[in-house]
């Protein structure tokens, strides 16, 4: 017995070790949220918690624990410039979409840009390079990379592993929240839905498949804040009437998963009811993703009848909110030629090709793929895609040559699109990979990026050359300035389509600066400067 007490006061006192880690809060003050931990985006679960910074940039961020700066990262994509600080209690905090780093760290990542001729940059330190002390300012907010507008995007890993984990549960300060969770309606993927009112829906809703259930949730910090995410949702059915064998249910708790399976969000997010509707909701059952969110899955019911169901959120503060209403289970037994998602294959349309590999889907499909013309296909059903879907077009015998290494694929589904440079294969076909099943487009980009209107302005208030910088169609990978024949680092901010050049001590000379897209076009500016 006394063994056992002694155990449960290590894992009491461990817990609540590990609810005191964060020392300081990353940004000082009373702070809003625009994203919360594992909440669903297009693609991929929030890896981290978004503060929000009025609009503004260059708010101080802090560290928030001692450790030391393990990695710095700068790029026009992505997280943009970001900081990667370990701590000696096993975790690593990130800081991403900066503006700035401190100034000392400002001057390693210049000095490596033009060591290494790269503006983009991926650093790793030693521990003993550049300690640092929780409340140490490390950097100023921004809204660099890929970011949608001026925040700190925030992440605490597993050191050993990268894993994202919930910031809250190790003392990231969440403070006063005025909005409760709400489940507002309950969808399902042929466009019926019931809204929930005093945490009912009176009518009864019909499926032939559980996971056609779509819950829409909404939690925001205050009335009038952004919608954020849940941290888990339990379903409970309960026979009508009541039958032998008693209640069934799931639940998922995300509170931590690894960047390999951060795509079930795709598989967690019910599809129909998103390409319909616009809404994230929230399937109530496991979909054929690898998901590492159901930590607790017990039951779901098979055999046909109504059931009440009651679906149970709780948000990423601890509040519950829960809804329940009657739902007639017809399983659909007409399941002949659809194929189970978790097996390889293929389908071919005119002059395209498309090769699955087993568990690509999240979903049970029999896939369809349409011509529409010879540049134009439609596949489907809009299903989420956890691989890359392997596409081979032909192209027409008088297809110039010099175009296949510029032939674009475009691809849209009811997540969102993406574009990719076709792979010329020794039979002259071209191969896409690519991670949609939607509408297809045939296109070239044989355009390079346009550069002009080269002016004085400032950059990370120094002053600082500015010069628009856009492709037409696809992104700009390369880019290079050199002043009077010597490489000078710059930092293209491609959400605007603008690049920065910071001016060296000595001007005058001839700048020139050679840029090059996706598709390998290239471009070249130059002009003498005074």
């Amino acid at each position: 017995m006394q063994r056992i007490f002694f155990i449960l006061i290590l894992l009491f006192f461990g817990n609540l070790q590990a609810q005191n880690l964060i020392d300081v809060q990353p940004i000082a003050g009373t702070v809003d949220f625009a994203g919360t931990f594992g909440e669903l985006r297009n693609h991929h679960f929030h890896s981290g918690v978004d503060i929000r910074t009025n609009g503004q940039t260059g708010w101080p961020v802090r560290a928030v624990q001692d450790g030391y700066l393990s990695r710095m990262v700068v790029r026009q994509d992505g997280f943009g410039w970001a900081l990667y600080i370990q701590h000696p209690s096993g975790y690593t905090s990130v800081y991403a979409h900066l503006e700035d780093f401190q100034p000392q760290w400002h001057s390693v990542a210049t000095a490596n840009a033009s060591r290494l001729e790269s503006n983009r940059l991926d650093l790793y330190f030693q521990e003993e390079q550049y300690p640092v002390s929780a409340g140490d300012t490390i950097a100023w907010s921004g809204n660099s990379g890929g970011s949608g507008g001026p925040h700190l995007h925030f992440e605490w890993r597993d050191s050993r592993s990268e894993e994202p984990l919930d910031p809250f549960s190790f003392g990231l300060q969440y403070g006063e929240d005025s909005y409760p969770p709400n489940i507002l309606s309950v969808y399902t993927s042929d466009g019926s839905y019931r809204n929930v009112s005093n945490g009912t829906w009176g009518e009864g809703l019909k499926v032939t498949n559980w996971a056609d259930i779509g819950a829409y949730v909404v939690d925001r910090k205050h009335p009038s804040g952004l919608t954020l995410g849940i941290k888990s949702l339990e379903a409970i059915w309960d026979p009508i009437p009541p039958a032998e064998g008693g209640s069934a249910s799931t639940k998922w708790v995300l509170d931590r998963f690894s960047f390999a399976e951060t795509r079930s969000a795709d598989g967690l997010m019910q599809p129909e009811v998103k390409r319909k509707t616009g809404k994230r909701t929230y399937r109530i059952i496991p979909s054929l993703a690898p998901a590492p969110e159901w930590r607790q899955f017990r039951s779901i019911p098979q055999s046909p009848g109504k059931y009440q169901v009651t679906i149970q959120a709780t948000s990423t503060n601890g509040d519950r909110v829960s809804a329940s209403g009657p739902i007639d289970f017809v399983p659909n037994t007409a399941s002949e030629g659809v194929r189970n998602a978790s097996l390889a294959g293929y389908a071919s349309a005119g002059a395209m090709q498309v090769v699955w590999s087993a568990n690509s889907f999240t979903d049970p499909i029999q896939v369809y793929f349409n011509e529409i013309d010879s540049r134009h296909w439609n596949a489907g059903p809009d299903v989420p895609v956890l691989k890359n879907l392997a596409y081979t077009w032909t192209p027409p015998a008088e297809y110039p040559t010099s175009w296949k290494t510029k032939t674009v694929l475009i691809g849209r589904d009811g997540r969102g699109s993406y574009r990719i440079v076709g792979t010329p294969n020794p039979e002259g076909r071209l191969h896409f990979d690519i991670k949609i099943l939607g509408e297809l487009t045939i296109t070239q980009d044989l355009n390079p990026p346009t550069l002009q209107n080269l002016q004085s302005g400032s950059f990370q208030n120094a002053p600082a050359w500015t010069l628009n910088m856009k492709d037409n169609l696809l992104d700009i990978v390369d880019y290079d300035v050199y002043l009077n024949g010597q490489w000078l680092w710059a930092y293209y901010d491609a959400k605007n389509g603008r690049l920065y050049i910071p001016k060296p001590m000595q001007q005058p000379g001839t700048l020139k600066i050679v840029a090059k897209d996706e598709a390998g076009n290239i471009s070249t500016f130059e002009q003498n400067i005074p």
